[in-house]
C-alpha cells in the first residue's frame, strides 16, 4: 500500500514539473514572440513619421522653389515695366468738351506708335495711316515737328464734316506735341501741303481743342490768315 502510496505520488510530481516545464515554455514562446511584435511596431511607426517628415520636406522645399521662381518673374516683369516708356494719347469726342487722355506704355515713342493708339480712338484710319517722315526743328524760340503722313489720311478727311475733322486734327497735333514737348506741329501728306474740302494747313498748329480749332479755320475761311485771330496759348 505504501508502495502504491509513493509511485502515485512520484507520478504526480512527475507530472507536475512537466506541466510546469511547458508553462515555462510557453511563457518564454509568448515573451519572445511579443517582444518582436513590439519592436516591429515601434520601427514601423518610426518608419511612417520619417516618411511623412520627408515628403513634408520635399514640399517645402518645392514650394520655396516655387516661391522663389515666381519672386525673380515678378523682378523681372518690373524691370521690363520700368523700360517702357509712358506714352499720352489725345483723342476727342465731341465739340463741346475737351480733349481726352489715355495713358499707354510703349518701349519706345515712335510716330506710328501714336498713330496706332489714335486709330483705335478712330482718330486717323486704322492700319492704313502711316508716318512717311518726321521732324524736329527749333524755329524762332520754338520746337516745331514736321509730319508726312500716308495719302489715306487726306482720303480719311474728305469723308469728314468740319467739326469731325477739328476733333481729328485737334487730337493729332494734341498726342504729338504732348509727346514730344513741341510747340506747334506742320502736318502734311505725301509731302505736300495738306488740303481738305474744309481748310488749306499751311501754318504749325499749336495745341488747340477742337473748339479753339474750329474758331481758328472759320476765321480763315472768311478774312483769310490776316484776319485769322489764334486763340491765345495758355
Amino acid at each position: 500500500m505504501k508502495r502504491r502510496n509513493m509511485a502515485a505520488l512520484a507520478l504526480l510530481a512527475v507530472m507536475l514539473l512537466t506541466a510546469c516545464g511547458r508553462a515555462a515554455d510557453a511563457v518564454v514562446t509568448t515573451e519572445e514572440m511579443v517582444v518582436p511584435e513590439m519592436s516591429s511596431k515601434d520601427l514601423l511607426v518610426n518608419s511612417l513619421e520619417y516618411l511623412l517628415e520627408d515628403e513634408t520636406g520635399e514640399e517645402a522645399g518645392e514650394e520655396t522653389a516655387q516661391t522663389e521662381e515666381t519672386e525673380k518673374e515678378a523682378v523681372t516683369e518690373d524691370d521690363g515695366a520700368e523700360d517702357e516708356k509712358a506714352t499720352v494719347i489725345c483723342y476727342g469726342k465731341d465739340m463741346d468738351s475737351g480733349l481726352l487722355e489715355e495713358v499707354i506704355t510703349a518701349e519706345e515713342i515712335t510716330p506710328d506708335v501714336l498713330l496706332n493708339a489714335l486709330a483705335r480712338h478712330n482718330i486717323v484710319p486704322l492700319l492704313n495711316t502711316k508716318a512717311l517722315s518726321m521732324e524736329e526743328r527749333e524755329e524762332d524760340g520754338r520746337k516745331l515737328i514736321y509730319l508726312d503722313l500716308s495719302g489715306s489720311f487726306r482720303e480719311y478727311l474728305m469723308t469728314m464734316s468740319m467739326e469731325a475733322e477739328c476733333i481729328i486734327m485737334s487730337s493729332l497735333v494734341n498726342t504729338f506735341t504732348a509727346n514730344y514737348h513741341a510747340d506747334a506741329m506742320y502736318i502734311m501728306v505725301e509731302g505736300e501741303t495738306l488740303v481738305t474740302s474744309h481748310a488749306a494747313y499751311t501754318e504749325a498748329l499749336p495745341d488747340y481743342t477742337p473748339g479753339e480749332l474750329m474758331t481758328y479755320l472759320t476765321a480763315l475761311q472768311d478774312g483769310g490768315e490776316e484776319d485769322a485771330a489764334a486763340p491765345e496759348e495758355e
